[in-house]
């Protein structure tokens, strides 16, 4: 559980530092006021921590995070553009998966933070409610770091995949200190999990659910369990029991999606991720999917939210690609296709496609593929004088080098849609 430091609570004084550890370790603070960048890194740094790294946006941290790990990550919540702490904290918990030992401290002005912060599948390991005093902020990070020692052995045991050595540290913690249970009682179903061992694992987390039925954690254990066990339909129900119990929890809707996939059931697919979409709007991949999973529905104005949704939160990004917006262009086009001209889909066509061809102007496939749609797209509206300009245009591109080259049959079927054989 995760609990909140706020303004006058504590008076500790500033813990003593063994300076010749702290200074070797890497500190990473994400704030985007100057001002509390400042007061962060001040706090740090009379606690002897002088290899520090500092970024204002969640984009340029989330770089940083997946270049090199770190230590000590402090956080804002709210950083004001397309990506969050949350956000932040669930890249660092996925990409050191097999590493818990980085301490991350949630930090915000917003109250409504207490109230979901324990539901969280990614809970960071404290957060402190601004504003806070020097006081409140060294005894809450001297308390997580009593924490990462206790769970030391389970966590070297983690990096070497001994999960036996894991369950065992596990069992010990447990033991010598009651007031980790929880966290000890996961580690147990994770191990199990891990070494295959579906049905204990199951049998695991069903004891711990008897003794707490509101665990998410648990019953999402035992649904992915369901799966790896055959039984798709009973994960389904336990998915759906966990985001009844969290909503938070976003791995749940994912496997929810993959479950329902595996039976054939894109609507349910498509329900879910629309579903995830609305607790967390900033993710990414899920957009990827919704858009997806919607074509293949043929639902074309979900697909168009979805493929909307991609390359806002992607564009001047790592994971910004042509390919999403050749893509876009293609859900449009269908779009268009299957009513009468539409301005405004005509208008997003012509925008989606110039960024489609300044992005990627250095690739020739995407440019051959920017003409390709653009020439379907011109003879699906019945434009067939601007799809031959169009052609004439690639054409011209691809004896420059510029785009990708085409077939003698590509090129003799697209002079047949255009009229000119």
């Amino acid at each position: 559980m995760v609990d909140a430091i706020t303004l006058g609570v504590d008076d500790t004084n500033k813990p003593q530092q063994n300076l010749a550890n702290v200074s070797k370790k890497r500190v990473l603070i994400i704030e985007d006021i100057g001002e509390m960048r400042l007061m962060l890194k001040s706090l740090m740094t009379s606690l002897g921590y002088s290899n520090i790294d500092v970024e204002p946006s969640g984009q340029a941290a989330i770089k940083r995070i997946l270049e090199r790990p770190y230590d000590i990550v402090l956080s804002d919540y709210n950083l004001g553009g397309s990506i969050d702490g949350q956000q932040i904290l669930e890249t660092a918990r996925k990409n050191y998966s097999q590493d818990h030992s980085t301490i991350f401290i949630m930090i915000t002005a917003d109250t409504a933070y207490e109230s979901v912060v324990n539901v969280l599948e990614y809970q960071p390991d404290s957060y402190l409610v601004k504003p806070f005093p020097p006081t409140a902020f060294y005894r809450r990070l001297e308390r997580v770091k009593l924490q990462k020692k206790a769970f030391k052995g389970i966590n070297d045991a983690r990096k070497k995949s001994d999960f036996d050595g894991m369950e065992a540290q596990a069992k010990e913690t447990m033991a010598h200190s009651p007031h980790y249970a929880s966290q000890c009682l996961k580690v147990i179903g994770e191990s199990l999990y891990e070494r295959g061992r579906y049905k204990d694992a199951k049998n695991h987390y069903m004891l711990v659910t008897h003794k707490n039925k509101n665990l998410a954690w648990a019953h999402y254990g035992i649904a992915l369990c369901e799966l790896k066990l055959g039984t798709v339909a009973a994960a389904v129900k336990k998915f759906e029991h966990t985001i009844s119990l969290s909503r938070y929890f976003l791995s749940a809707y994912d496997q929810l999606a993959d479950a329902h996939e595996s039976l054939g059931n894109e609507k349910a697919a498509q329900d879910a991720m629309i579903a995830a979409l609305e607790v967390s709007p900033r993710a990414f991949e899920r957009a990827l999917r919704l858009a997806q999973i919607s074509m293949k529905l043929k639902d074309w104005p979900n697909a168009e939210q979805g493929y909307s949704r991609l390359i806002r939160l992607t564009r001047d990004t790592p994971n910004e690609k042509v390919e999403y917006y050749y893509d876009y262009l293609k859900c449009l086009t269908s779009m268009m296709a299957s009513k009468d001209d539409n301005a405004k889909l005509a208008d997003k066509f012509k925008r989606t496609l110039a960024r489609l061809r300044s992005f990627g102007k250095t690739n020739p496939a995407a440019m051959s593929n920017s003409f390709r749609i653009e020439i379907q797209q011109f003879l699906n509206r019945g434009h067939q004088g601007e799809a031959i300009k169009s052609w004439t245009r690639w054409s011209q591109m691809i004896k420059s080098g510029k785009a990708s080259a085409l077939t003698e049959a590509q090129q003799y079927t697209l002079k047949k849609h255009l009229g000119l054989l």
